[in-house]
C-alpha cells in the first residue's frame, strides 16, 4: 500500500467527493473506504481495520475503486456537485 493513494483522495475538493461518491459508480464496500478515505483521512491499513477486510482485499478494493475514479473523471467540471444536494 503506496503512500501515493494516501494523497489521491486527501486532494480531492469537496465538489470532487460528491461528484465521485455519486457518479463513479461505486458499490457499498467501495462507498464505504471511498467516505473512510476521503472525509476521515484513513489509511488503507486503517480502513481495513474498520471494515474489517485484510489489507490486501483492502489493496483490491481500492484499485477497483480508483479506476472507477478515473474512468469518471473526464465527466467532472467545477460546480457538478451542485446537483446531488
Amino acid at each position: 500500500m503506496g503512500k501515493g493513494s494516501r494523497t489521491f483522495y486527501k486532494d480531492f475538493i469537496e465538489d470532487e467527493k460528491q461528484f465521485y461518491l455519486h457518479e463513479s459508480g461505486f458499490n457499498e464496500r467501495e462507498k464505504e473506504l471511498f467516505n473512510l478515505r476521503a472525509y476521515e483521512g484513513k489509511t488503507l491499513w486503517e480502513a481495513s481495520e474498520i471494515m474489517g477486510y485484510s489489507p490486501r482485499t483492502m489493496d483490491r478494493i481500492n484499485r477497483r475503486m480508483k479506476e472507477k475514479i478515473l474512468k469518471a473523471k473526464p465527466m467532472y467540471y467545477k460546480g457538478i456537485s451542485a446537483k446531488y444536494n
